[in-house]
């Protein structure tokens, strides 16, 4: 016997050979049926009972591939429904969905078949129920959030198609440029912005701007104008650094000295904005008058109105026009908001013009004895002292009388009564005075010359000279000895050797004295005038001078001749100045500043001891001069003429 299949309208039948006989079947409860599909799946082995729900022998679909873009379909599986009509066109059965890019398709429709089979989409066999459709699955959106260093979200599926219906659309990812595996770290190339990031306080999208010209700062995006870090600012998805003002210049500061009341020339400062953003309006400004900030150049920075770019400079340019003398400073501010503050430090020394000399304010008057100012009324004056602080002075008129001043020589009063005075003397206070008359007395007073007495005897006083606090005094007789007195001239001693004399001077402790000879040598003594010794060569000296401790020695030849100085209390000497008919010389308490006459010459001053000379005022018939202890206040008188004064600050 043998067995041999046949099909009948697509249904297998099992026939059975024997004994010349053939007897066929077939199990309509097995069908088996074929679809072509668009892609590769497998096909339904088995059908269910017609006629009934029961599809449990029908295998589940193959899911479609993941990852990839998928071109094949997956046909759902049929779900058997109620039984059709007799003789009626069976409906066709719907395909599955098709797989979304990465994505699972959906579950297909199915047909509904009637008891008596027919073949599909004929009327033999009985009237079919054409199968209702089912509704489309849904469609789901990328799911792709991942960026550079982390994982890409996994893909999702698509949705299920209801009874009869396609199946929904597969999920699909956002590939790079390059495909990568999914659920890997691998990027070829940046995705692109999701709508997870790239706003402002989101993480920034590796590769691409923030949005709206955000700026990425530490993986997080800062809106654009606002602040990015370090004061830099977000603009147009760059962080800019805040524009910053830097000063430069190859000047230096220091002007270094200019006469009041000129200019110096122009130094010129770079003000720079160093940073990336624009500056504020720059405002520029010197907290000192003497110290000028020029406008209107070009490049120049304009205060309140300049504007600095990024990268951009303007310059400052400043002038030193001192107005006081002495030192100055500044400083020259400039600011922008933005662009900061700062200033540059500039410096400066403001000096006076030739023979001029700043005072307690700074304003350039001239040094004493620059200028000279007629006093009193024309004498025959013969001698002129004066207070250590100038104040009070006293001169004496050969063949007149004595005038005292209590305002530095700007007005006298005469005193005592008219003799042949010769030489006049102060104690450092301007209180006591001493006088000599040729061929009388000595004359002292207590009061600043309001009343005197005479002391000792009658003899041909020449010249006389007082220690500081009045009390050791020193006279000499022409032709003759010296005399001392130790009680403000009480009492007098006689002191060798007997000399052609001239002229006497004393420290301010009457303990140095020295003194000057005609045509013969100087005289000094360290004893208050109890012994002295012959100091230089034979001239004819005609006035000395000393300064406070004695050791500062100046005495002038009048033949004519010269000036001579001596640093050691006159042990060796120093030849200065030039030739002149020196007549008269005085100096200030640090042997310092001298101011020394010429008979029928000018006046001289030295702010140096001597080392150099300026001449002074007019010609005149100058016969004695003197000195305030700082040299700032001068007194000379003429022959025959009147008193001048003169006053100003020394070196």
């Amino acid at each position: 016997m043998l067995y041999f299949p046949k099909v009948r309208f697509g249904i297998p039948v099992l026939c059975l050979i024997a004994a010349a006989t053939v007897a066929c079947s077939f199990d309509a409860n097995r069908l088996r049926h074929s679809h072509d599909g668009a892609g590769d799946h497998p096909t339904v082995p088995d059908l269910g009972a017609l006629g009934s729900s029961d599809d449990t022998a029908v295998p589940p679909d193959a899911p479609a591939i993941m990852g990839g873009n998928d071109a094949a379909v997956d046909r759902g599986g049929d779900r058997p429904t109620d039984a059709g009509g007799a003789r009626t066109t069976d409906g066709s059965i719907s395909t599955g969905g098709a797989g979304g890019v990465g994505g699972s398709g959906g579950i297909g429709g199915s047909i509904a078949i009637d008891a008596d089979v027919g073949a599909p989409d004929t009327a033999t066999g009985g009237d079919d129920t054409p199968a209702a459709t089912g509704g489309v699955g849904g469609d789901d959106g990328p799911t792709d959030t991942g960026e550079e260093n982390t994982t890409d979200g996994p893909i999702s599926t698509g949705g299920t198609g209801g009874v009869g219906g396609s199946g929904g659309t597969g999920g699909s990812m956002v590939t790079d440029a390059e495909v990568e595996a999914p659920g890997t770290e691998v990027e070829v190339a940046p995705d692109a912005p999701d709508a997870g990031c790239g706003n402002s306080g989101q993480a920034c999208c590796a590769g691409n701007t923030c949005a709206g010209g955000g700026c990425c700062v530490a993986n997080i995006c800062v809106a654009n104008g606002t602040a990015c870090s370090g004061g830099s600012i977000c603009t147009s998805g760059s962080c800019l650094s805040p524009a910053r003002l830097v000063a430069s210049s190859t000047f230096g500061s220091d002007f270094g000295s200019i006469l009041v009341g000129q200019s110096s020339n122009v130094a010129t400062f770079n003000i720079a904005n160093t940073g990336q953003q624009a500056s504020g309006t720059i405002v520029v400004a010197s907290n000192s008058p003497g110290f000028v900030v020029q406008n209107g150049g070009a490049g120049d920075c304009i205060s309140g109105t300049t504007v600095l770019v990024a990268n951009a400079s303007c310059a400052v340019r400043v002038v030193f026009t001192p107005k006081t003398a002495g030192p100055g400073s500044a400083q020259i501010a400039f600011s922008a908001a933005p662009g900061g503050a700062s200033a540059i430090a500039v410096s400066g020394t403001g000096t006076c013009p030739t023979d001029q000399l700043g005072d307690a304010t700074g304003t350039c008057v001239p040094m004493a004895g620059v200028t000279w100012t007629q006093r009193g009324t024309s004498q025959g004056w013969f001698s002129v002292a004066s207070s250590a602080d100038g104040a009070k002075a006293v001169a004496v008129v050969s063949g007149g009388n004595i005038y005292t001043s209590a305002d530095s020589g700007m007005t006298w009063t005469r005193q005592g009564t008219a003799r042949n005075w010769m030489s006049v003397a102060s104690s450092a206070d301007g209180t006591k005075l001493v006088a000599a008359v040729a061929n009388g007395n000595i004359y002292t007073s207590a009061d600043s010359g309001v009343t005197w007495a005479p002391q000792g005897a009658a003899r041909n006083w020449y010249a006389v000279a007082s220690s500081a606090d009045g009390t050791k005094l020193v006279a000499q007789v022409r032709n003759n000895y010296t005399y001392t007195s130790a009680d403000s001239g009480a009492t007098w001693n006689q002191h060798g050797p007997s000399q052609p004399w001239t002229d006497v001077a004393s420290s301010a402790d009457g303990t140095k004295l020295v003194a000057s000879t005609w045509g013969n040598s100087l005289y000094t003594s360290v004893d208050s005038g109890a012994t002295w010794t012959p100091q230089g060569a034979a001239r004819n000296w005609n006035s000395v001078a000393s300064s406070a401790d004695g050791t500062m020695l100046v005495a002038v030849d009048g033949t004519p001749g010269f000036i001579y100085t001596s640093a050691n209390s006159g042990v060796t000497w120093t030849s200065r100045g030039t030739s002149q008919t020196w007549r008269a010389v005085a100096s200030s308490a640090n042997g310092k500043d001298i101011v020394a006459a010429a008979s029928g010459g000018t006046l001289y001053t030295s702010t140096d001891f001597g080392v150099t000379w300026k001449s002074r005022d007019s010609a005149r018939n100058w016969i004695s001069v003197a000195s305030s202890a700082d040299g700032t206040k001068l007194i000379a008188v003429a022959s025959n003429g009147f008193i001048y004064t003169s006053s100003g600050p020394v070196p």
